[in-house]
């Protein structure tokens, strides 16, 4: 298992807003990479799709586990690459809250190789980036 995080990032918004944003699957369009295509979601799932290396990547992931306040973590649903769990940890900071976002993956040798722990360092700390833009504008209601 390889472990990818993100720097921990403070946010001008509540915890629970947070929470309500990143718990809403459906909602999650708005921080993935400009590549993602025909985006689909709802409050428990997503799926689209990615092209890394012109290979166009089917991903899907669902909700595991919801703390409210604290924690959103996803895993892939039927289409998925390799196995992996996607934690959006929160923790309150006075009137605003700290985002870091982890990823617990098990990448097969092959796209190690290829620099997948690279590509989703990537796509996480880019996620984070978005999330904090979004926070800042007011665009996570």
């Amino acid at each position: 298992m390889t472990t990818i995080k993100t720097a921990t990032a403070t946010l001008p918004i509540s915890a629970d807003a947070l929470y309500a944003f990143l718990s809403d699957l459906s909602k999650h369009r708005a921080f993935l990479e400009p590549g993602a295509m025909h985006f689909q979601g709802t409050a428990d799932a997503h799926s689209y799709v990615i092209e890394v290396m012109g290979m166009k990547m089917p991903q899907e992931l669902v909700a595991k586990v919801r703390v409210p306040g604290q924690l959103v973590s996803l895993v892939p649903g039927a289409k998925k690459l390799f196995d992996h769990e996607l934690r959006f940890e929160i923790t309150a900071d006075g009137e605003g809250s700290t985002l870091r976002l982890m990823d617990e993956a098990d990448i097969p040798t092959m796209m190690a190789m290829m620099g997948a722990e690279k590509l989703l360092q990537g796509q996480l700390d880019t996620a984070l980036a978005r999330i904090q833009e979004l926070a800042a504008n007011g665009g996570l209601a």
